[in-house]
Order: C-alpha cells, then structure tokens, then sequence
C-alpha cells in the first residue's frame, strides 16, 4: 500500500517537475523570441534614421538665375548643362526639369530642398562668397561710356570680342543681338546696350568719348567720290560671282567691299552689314551707297541722276545702269 501510494505520489510529482520544466522552456522560447523580435523592431526603427542621416546633406544655400561659382558648377553638372559656374536660363530650365523628375517643386530655385537632394557639397555661406570672389576686381573695370548699334570704334571691338562675334569695330543688329545673349546669361537686363553696369561686368577698358571719337574720326575722314567712281567705272564688265569679292568675279556687296578698300575704306561683307555701318543721307551724293530694302538685300554705288554702278545677278555683270525703284535708302561712308 505504501509503494502504491509512493508511486503514486512519485508519478505526480515527476508529472509537475516535467510540466515545470517544459513551462520553463516555453517560457526560455517565448523570452527569446521576443528578445529576436524587440532585436529587430529596434533595428528596423534605426535603419531609417541611419539612411536619414546618410541622406540629408547641410545644405542650406538658395542658388537662382544671376547667382555664380562653384556651388552654381556643381549644380550644373547635376542636371547636365555646361559647367560654367553661371546662372542663366538653360541652367534653371534644366533644374525645373530635374526638380519635375525628382518630385519637387519646379520653380528653377535651388534651396534647401533641392539642394539636399542634389547632395550640393557647400552651403550658404560658400555660395555667397563664391558669389563674392568670381567677380574679382582685376577683371571688373569702372566703365562710364555707353556702346549701342550704331557705335564705332575700340571699344566696339571689345565687345564683339568678349560677346563672340567677328571684331570689326561697327554695331550692328548682329552685335546687338549677340550682346543680349551675353546678358541674359549674366543676370542683366537685356536691352543690347552697353552702358556702365555691362561694360564694368565685361572688363571693358577705355571710354566710348575716347575711342568712339577717335575711330569716327578716321573711319569718317571724307570719301573721294570721284575716286570711288573711277575704280567702279575700271570695273564695269566684270561678271557677276555669288560671293565673289574679287575681279574674277563680285557679287553686289563684294563689289561694293572691294570698290571702297581700293579707296582707302573698309566696309562689311553683306548688304545689311554695310547698310548697318553707313550714315543714312536723304539727299545722296555721287560715291554714297544705294541700298535695296531693310534688311538690305541688294547694295550698289550711286553714280549720280539715279544711276547706279552695280554687279547685278547671274544675267547682269557689274555695270552701269538706272535705279529701277523709289523704295531704296542711302548711306555714306
């Protein structure tokens, strides 16, 4: 009876050690599932904030249309224009794009935003010192004169020159408009003048009181007109040659060109060209310019009692012969 009851009272106690035992483990189980899965939520809610971290860059500039530097440099090469460090409308109609792209706001303003997007690698304070210090005195001058289509001279010259167009000292439509495009790029207003902020902001040198009078001077120094007839008149038979510009052949402004150096003056290559560089003149005189609509399309030497010396088309060889219209305009050299 005893051993029954010894048994009896064993196996339940084996039972309730056994229970314990596996309640431990499941307990042991339960622990470290939640200690894995507490593991992961936490590493999961700190993965964000790294990337967050890793994402956001300090930048805290405002870069625009007129801004200049580096910062304007990185930024270019960002959305795949030339890197010239230059603000202008191809730079901020590329970042309107690449702002589009990514999301956000497309108002062409590179601020804190789209500058942490782009991951720009300066902020504010270098921008504006880049602003500062890409426009260093020794390429700033203190301009006072005022170059405009029409002008002449040296200073003319400079412009073409710094603008990229053909350097022959005359202001004309193509130099004007070359200016504008200058401008715009610059962050100036673009009128094809250039006064004093343009020419400081170009490096001019000189002053248009001093070079322009001193070019009008020599380029205005009279034509003989019966020396300009006499070399026309030397020519007359000569055939007609689309753009030609010599005796073996001329077209009408290569006519008109080589007539004029042969006396001393150099003129443009094109009608237009040469129309922009005269003084228009309502009472002609032997020697002056005829011209063919505006923009010129035709050029010939006025000879006197509305006749002309011309080279006139593929049917008409350099020669003398009438003005066949009212509708022309005339310009002396």
């Amino acid at each position: 009876m005893s051993m029954f009851y010894a048994g009896r009272h064993r196996g339940p106690s084996s039972s309730s050690q056994a229970s314990k035992r596996a309640g431990a483990t499941m307990v042991a189980v339960a622990a470290v599932s939640l200690g894995t899965a507490t593991i992961g939520a936490q590493s999961a809610s700190a993965a964000p904030s790294a990337q967050s971290a890793t994402s956001t860059a300090s930048f805290s500039g405002l870069v625009k249309q007129g801004s200049r530097g580096t910062v304007v440099k990185q930024i270019q090469r960002k959305v795949g224009v030339s890197a010239d460090g230059i603000f202008g409308p191809a730079t901020r109609s590329a970042v309107k794009r690449w702002q589009k792209r990514h999301g956000l706001v497309a108002d062409g303003i590179v601020g804190s935003r789209t500058g942490t997007k782009m991951g720009l690698k300066s902020g504010s304070t270098s921008t504006r010192s880049t602003r500062t210090t890409t426009k260093p005195s020794s390429q700033r001058t203190n301009f006072t004169g005022l170059v405009r289509q029409g002008s002449r001279g040296t200073v003319v010259k400079q412009v073409q020159r710094k603008v990229g167009v053909s350097a022959d000292g005359i202001f004309g439509s193509g130099t004007a408009a070359a200016v504008k495009r200058w401008q715009r790029s610059h962050g100036l207003t673009a009128d094809g003048v250039v006064g004093p902020r343009t020419g400081s902001l170009m490096g001019l040198t000189g002053s248009t009181r001093t070079s322009s009078t001193t070019s009008r001077t020599s380029t205005r120094t009279p034509v003989s007109g019966s020396g300009v007839l006499n070399t026309a008149a030397s020519l007359v038979g000569t055939r007609y040659v689309m753009g030609g510009t010599t005796t073996s052949g001329f077209d009408c402004s290569g006519f008109t060109k080589y007539v004029f150096a042969r006396n001393g003056k150099a003129l443009p290559r094109t009608a237009e060209q040469q129309r922009q560089s005269t003084t228009r003149v309502s009472s002609p005189r032997a020697g002056d310019l005829v011209f063919f609509g505006a923009p010129a399309w035709h050029v010939g030497i006025y000879a006197g009692n509305g006749t002309m010396y011309d080279a006139g088309n593929s049917r008409v060889d350099t020669s003398k012969r009438a003005i066949w219209t009212s509708a022309v305009t005339y310009g002396r050299v």
